[in-house]
């Protein structure tokens, strides 16, 4: 049974991956419990496409962000490899899939304003993605930096600080290939503008975050996401090789 079950699965995995298929499971759970600072099973994809599975440190929501620490065995003393954004394509660890991406990350989240490779959160997998990412404040910064200080030794635990504390930006991917940043002021100036026009070809979507109906304001940016993702599978069928 338990063979069944793990060539089913391959043969899922393998059509979701077919050229012009739409894939509607979560690519990120994230509802899924987890220990921060521990090993997951995963794997990482490199630039040439390669896919090398084993076990990843799940650091937190932002950590992980910067650089994907690859252990071969969870037995392992140290890790196999250190990964940096440019060094792969995406990498998974436990509940949470992460992709590169070459962007500008908010202004309060790096002193660095140039256009530069992140691992960024993929949460919603489809015609338009949905990426996020996430970042302290200066203050809170600088509130866990003095905490660090205070206890050297319990430095790595102290960045295990609470996930809900943590900022976060939203980022699209959209049918046509543009990466947009959906929390620019420029977005946000005029929400239901710009958005419009990233879901233009759904009218009845449109409709309803031009109307300001509840539930399709910015902070519904995750379904009204979600609801176009549905609506464009209706109607532009996958493509069969």
């Amino acid at each position: 049974m338990a063979r069944i079950n793990f060539l089913l699965s391959l043969l899922l995995l393998s059509a979701a991956s077919l050229p012009g298929q739409y894939s509607t499971a979560p690519v990120t759970d994230t509802t899924a419990k987890v220990k921060l600072w521990s090993l997951y099973p995963g794997y990482v994809v490199l630039q040439n496409g390669d896919t090398l599975r084993g076990y990843i440190l799940l650091k937190n929501l932002a950590a992980n962000q910067d650089k994907a620490v690859f252990y071969r065995s969870p037995d392992d003393g140290k890790p196999t490899a250190k990964y940096r954004p440019k060094d792969l394509k995406a990498y998974k660890v436990g509940p949470r899939y992460y992709e590169s991406r070459k962007f500008r990350p908010p202004a309060t989240a790096s002193s660095n304003d140039a256009r530069t490779w992140h691992f960024l959160l993929k949460v919603i997998d489809g015609p338009f993605s949905l990426y996020k990412w996430y970042y302290e404040t200066p203050e809170q910064s600088k509130a866990r930096l003095q905490i660090d200080r205070g206890h050297p030794l319990e430095g790595h635990i102290n960045l295990s600080f609470s996930e809900k504390e943590l900022q976060v930006e939203n980022y699209g991917l959209t049918p046509s290939g543009e990466f947009v940043d959906l929390g620019s002021l420029k977005m946000l100036t005029n929400f239901k503008k710009n958005m419009s026009k990233l879901v233009a070809e759904d009218a009845e979507l449109v409709q309803k975050i031009r109307n300001k109906e509840k539930g399709y304001g910015y902070y519904d940016i995750d379904r009204i996401i979600r609801e176009y993702n549905d609506w464009y599978r209706q109607h532009h069928p996958p493509r069969h090789p």
